[in-house]
C-alpha cells in the first residue's frame, strides 16, 4: 500500500504510515472510520519512530510547531522532555537543518534559570530536542488559575527570566516567544525559561508563507508584529507583557481579531497599572512602562541593564521568604486568596468602526409654514387694532362727557398707534424672510477617513470633536471641508483642513508632529 500524504509504501494491511504516521486509507472505500483523534495518532507515531531511544509517554505541552512528551530515555534511565517537530508536518530540509543549528545554540546555553537541552538528534523523519523534565507548572497555568500574583512572586519571576535573557542576550542568542507558556516554576520555586532558539529556526520564508504565525500576538513586541528585524528589545517588550500580566491577571492589549491586536501594540497607550492595583511598587512600575515602549530604542540599550533596574526595585529578604515560599506551593497546584485587582478601562476593539446610522443628527428648530404665519400675524395685527380703536371710542367719550381735552392722552395714544403699526411691519418682514421649511431634517452624507500621528498619545480632532490618540480608523464624520487638528505635549501642534468625501474612505498621509524646541 502507498500512503497518500508522503507517498511512502507500507506493509499491506497496516493502518498508518510507517514514514509519516498518517491513517492509511483506502480511496476505495465508501466509509472511513478513524476512531482515534489526531494528538493519539501523532503519540503513536512518535513513540514508534522513537522506540530505540526513548520510551514516549504523554504529551505534556504543544506549541504552534512542535510537540513536547514526557519520556525516559532507555539507556540512561533519565526521565526528560522530548520537543519533537511531528513527522506530519511539512518541514523542508532547509528548515530541518535551521532547527537542529538553533537548538544547539540553545544547548551552548548554561544558566541556572535556563532549561538545559542535553542533546539534538534526528530518527528517521523526526526531529526532537531533549530537555531536562521539570517537575512544575507553566507562569500561564499559574495565572490562569491563581489570577494576579503577589509582588513578591513578580518580582522573583521577573529576576529570574530576565537574568536569563540577559545572558542569552550576551551570547547572540533571542528568544522571539517569551510568554507564560515558555516560563516554568518548578516544585522548589525556580524560575527557569524554556524553548530559546525555537522560534528562531521556524522564521523562514518557506513557512511563514503558509500562514503560520511566529511568536504569540499578545506577547509580541511591535517590531515583530511588523515583521521587522528584531533583537533583545523585543524580549524585552515580551517580558514586559507577561509582568503586567501577573500584576493584574490579563495582558495589556487583547482584542478579538488578530489586526486588532497588533493595532494595539502600535498606538495603543500602555494601560495604567496604578488603577488596577495601588500596591505596585514605583520602580517596578517604570520599569515595565519602559520595557512596554512601543519604540525600540526607548527600552532599556541592553537587557543587562534591565536587569540592573529589576535588582535595584526593593526587596526585603522577609519579602524575598515569603516570595519563594509562595512560589514552590503555586509550582506544586496549591491555591491561595485570590488578589482582587481593579478592572481596567476596556479597549476599543479597533476593527468597529462608526456607522453613519451612530453620528449624532442636530434637528434644526421646527419652522411654522408661511401660510400658518401670515394668518397669526393678521389675526395679531387685527386684535391690537380693534383694542386701539375700542380705546379710542371710550376716550372720545369721556372727553365729550367731560370735556377733557389732555395732551398727554393724545400723545399716549398717538405712540400707542405707531408701536402697533411697528410690530405689525416687523412681523411682516420676519414672516417675509423665512423661506417655508418641511417638518423632516434632512440627513447629512458622511464619509470614513483614516489618520495616523506620531506621537502615540497625539490627540486627534477634526471640527473640535476629539477622535482618538494616535490612529483614527475608519471613523465616520460628515462629508466636506474639515478642520484637523493633531496636539501633544511637547510637540508643535499640526492644524490644517482635509476634504472628506461623501460615501468614501479618506486616507490622510502620515502626520509627525515635530518636538518642541526647549530653550537652553
Amino acid at each position: 500500500m502507498v500512503c497518500v500524504h508522503c507517498g511512502k509504501e507500507s506493509p499491506a494491511g497496516a493502518k498508518f504510515c510507517l514514514a509519516c504516521g498518517c491513517v492509511i486509507t483506502d480511496p476505495g472505500a465508501a466509509t472511513q472510520m478513524i476512531d482515534e483523534d489526531e494528538s493519539v495518532l501523532q503519540l503513536r507515531t512518535v513513540q514508534h519512530a522513537l522506540i530505540s531511544e526513548f520510551e514516549v509517554e504523554r504529551e505534556i505541552g504543544r506549541g504552534s510547531m512542535a510537540i513536547v512528551y514526557k519520556a525516559v530515555e532507555t539507556v540512561l534511565h533519565r526521565r526528560v522532555a522530548l520537543k519533537v517537530l511531528p513527522p506530519t508536518a511539512p518541514v523542508r530540509r532547509a528548515i530541518a537543518e535551521r532547527f537542529k543549528r538553533e537548538a544547539r545554540l540553545a544547548a551552548s546555553l548554561d544558566h541556572p534559570n535556563i532549561i538545559p537541552v542535553y542533546r539534538v538528534g534526528q530518527i528517521s523523519a523526526t526531529h526532537f530536542i531533549v530537555m531536562k523534565y521539570i517537575d512544575g507548572l507553566g507562569l500561564d497555568e499559574i495565572i490562569a488559575a491563581q489570577g494576579p500574583l503577589p509582588i513578591a512572586v513578580v518580582l522573583l519571576v521577573l529576576r529570574g527570566a530576565t537574568a536569563a535573557l540577559a545572558y542569552a542576550h550576551g551570547k547572540g542568542i533571542v528568544h522571539r516567544d517569551v510568554k507564560g507558556g515558555n516560563i516554568l516554576i518548578d516544585r522548589e520555586g525556580r524560575v527557569l525559561v524554556s524553548d530559546f532558539g525555537i522560534a528562531r529556526a521556524m522564521e523562514d520564508a518557506s513557512m511563514t508563507a503558509t500562514g503560520a504565525v511566529i511568536g504569540t500576538p499578545y506577547f509580541m513586541s511591535p517590531e515583530q508584529c511588523a515583521a521587522r528585524k528584531i533583537g533583545p528589545q523585543s524580549d524585552q517588550y515580551s517580558i514586559g507583557v507577561v509582568a503586567f500580566q501577573m500584576l493584574c491577571g490579563d495582558v495589556p492589549f487583547s482584542a478579538e481579531t488578530l489586526p486588532g491586536i497588533m493595532h494595539h501594540h502600535f498606538y495603543t497607550p500602555v494601560p495604567d497599572l496604578r488603577r488596577a492595583r495601588a500596591d505596585i511598587p514605583p520602580e517596578m512600575l517604570a520599569v515595565v512602562n519602559r520595557a512596554l515602549s512601543k519604540k525600540a530604542d526607548r527600552r532599556f540599550a541592553s537587557t543587562d541593564e534591565m536587569l540592573a533596574a529589576v535588582d535595584a526595585i526593593p526587596f526585603s529578604l522577609d519579602d524575598r521568604r515569603i516570595g519563594e515560599e509562595v512560589m514552590r506551593e503555586l509550582a506544586r497546584g496549591t491555591s491561595f486568596e485570590r488578589i482582587e485587582a481593579n478592572p481596567l478601562p476596556p479597549l476599543i476593539d479597533p476593527s468597529l468602526r462608526l456607522t453613519p446610522s451612530a453620528m449624532p443628527v442636530v434637528v434644526p428648530r421646527r419652522a411654522w409654514p408661511l401660510r400658518r404665519a401670515i394668518a397669526f400675524g393678521v389675526f395679531l395685527a387685527v386684535s391690537i387694532l380693534g383694542s386701539l380703536a375700542w380705546s379710542a371710542r371710550v376716550t372720545r367719550s369721556d372727553a365729550k362727557r367731560e370735556q377733557l381735552a389732555d395732551s398727554a392722552t393724545r400723545t399716549a395714544l398717538s405712540a400707542r398707534r405707531s408701536s402697533a403699526r411697528g410690530v405689525v411691519a416687523e412681523l411682516a418682514r420676519h414672516v417675509k424672510s423665512q423661506p417655508e421649511k418641511t417638518l423632516i431634517a434632512p440627513v447629512a452624507r458622511t464619509g470614513l477617513v483614516r489618520i495616523r500621528a506620531y506621537p502615540v498619545d497625539a490627540t486627534i480632532s477634526l471640527d473640535g470633536r476629539d477622535l482618538g490618540s494616535g490612529v483614527v480608523l475608519d471613523a465616520a464624520v460628515p462629508a466636506g471641508r474639515r478642520r484637523l487638528r493633531v496636539h501633544a505635549a511637547g510637540y508643535v501642534d499640526f492644524d490644517s483642513t482635509v476634504t472628506i468625501v461623501a460615501d468614501e474612505t479618506t486616507q490622510v498621509p502620515r502626520i509627525d508632529l515635530r518636538p518642541r524646541e526647549v530653550a537652553p
